[in-house]
């Protein structure tokens, strides 16, 4: 009896998963991979700070747990309009705090290929 006639399932599960697995990084990487980027012209239309904390994850080396903290930063996001199409750009603290909703601001964007999402890449006064 060969491995694969004792549970053929568990090769076909396998295979498959590994193939979507594959697909949805090659989607990815065709969907944002050397994108042109533009400047614009965008409203201010929302303002997000979100704090900085601390992440847990437990692995278990030998059998025993071991807990890894890893500390995330504190971000500053604003929601932006250009034209007729809505995105987040993050900033630093101090743009942040000079801008208000309604106020007009340059951007640099890009727009992806396949889901022609707007991304703001740079956000500036």
């Amino acid at each position: 009896m060969t491995s694969f006639s004792a549970n053929p399932f568990v090769f076909i599960f396998s295979a498959v998963a590994i193939l979507l697995v594959v697909l949805y990084f090659a989607y990815g990487t065709l969907d944002r991979l050397g994108l042109g980027s533009r400047s614009a012209r965008a409203v201010v239309t929302g303002k997000q700070y979100n704090p900085p904390g601390t992440t847990y994850n437990t692995n278990i080396v030998a059998g025993r747990a071991w807990t890894q903290s890893h500390e995330t930063p504190g971000t500053y996001a604003v929601m932006l309009r250009v034209g007729e199409e809505h995105t987040v750009g993050l900033v630093s603290k101090e743009l942040f705090e000079t801008l208000n909703t309604g106020d007009r601001v340059n951007v640099t964007v890009r727009q992806t290929r396949i889901t022609r999402k707007l991304e703001a890449v740079e956000v500036t006064r």
